[in-house]
């Protein structure tokens, strides 16, 4: 977003810590391969609506999905997910079992592992960081049976330390066990570490509050993270090498 980032200031860097959805991969590319699930459980409701109609009562879903588990430090997000299903089939004024909804949620699953694709620089940023000596892991509001795979699939294994899911942290951003579990994989203090994603809730509040630095992934160029103060905003991984103070290698944007 700028080419004018610099080293942040206070005590080097020595691990980075990355948000998985959204921030590796754009989940809105995803939209219209998630489109077939919203279909899939209106068909099952015996619903019809159009695309934006089926999309506004998966949202009212996914709101009945999250008030189920409102305050709980953690959660499966399969379980979480199958809510939103089953709220949606309410939305539409009718209703779907629970196998039925953890079928949506299985379809929805694979979809995603099937169809992301890593941003274009997210390799090389990534490789860059590990090559100049700095932990870097993946922290995660994701089952493992979502998480593994597609560490595995997107070619991830080379150029991470670890990964973090959610699961199996017994813990949900932003709450603080998943960063602590994190930060004792990572091996370093909090203010050692920068974390990067773009949820202003999951990926700057809750880590800025345990002590670390952040760097949000802006979703367009001039968007403000409200009353949040990230350490910095940025609109591409590439960036989070000026930020750690290593070199941009070639083919990377900055």
């Amino acid at each position: 977003m700028s080419t004018e980032l610099r080293p942040l200031e206070g005590l080097p860097i020595t691990a980075v810590l990355f948000d998985f959805a959204g921030t590796l991969f754009d989940d809105r590319d995803l939209r219209d391969v998630h489109l077939q699930q919203l279909r899939f459980v209106a068909a099952a409701a015996g619903r019809t609506g159009t695309d934006n109609e089926l999309r506004a009562a998966y949202r009212q879903g996914m709101g009945i999905g999250y008030r189920s588990i409102a305050g709980a430090a953690s959660y499966l997000h399969r379980d979480l997910f199958g809510r939103a299903f089953s709220g949606m089939a309410t939305a539409l004024g009718s209703s779907i079992d629970d196998a039925t909804a953890q079928q949506a949620v299985s379809r929805q699953y694979r979809a995603t592992i099937d169809a992301a694709r890593l941003r274009p620089d997210c390799l090389a940023t990534l490789g860059a960081l590990r090559n100049g000596g700095v932990h870097v892991q993946i922290v995660s509001n994701i089952d493992d049976e979502q998480l593994e795979p597609m560490v595995t699939g997107l070619g991830l294994r080379d150029v991470i330390d670890a990964a973090t899911s959610s699961e199996a942290a017994g813990s949900c951003k932003p709450d603080p066990a998943i960063y602590e579990t994190a930060l004792g994989k990572a091996g370093v203090p909090p203010d050692a570490a920068l974390f990067v994603g773009d949820s202003i809730g999951h990926d700057i509040v809750g880590p800025a509050a345990m002590g670390m630095r952040t760097a949000w992934l802006a979703p367009r160029a001039g968007a403000e993270p409200g009353d949040a103060r990230p350490d910095a905003i940025i609109g591409s991984l590439g960036e989070v090498l000026a930020l750690v103070g290593i070199r941009t290698p070639h083919g990377v944007e900055r």
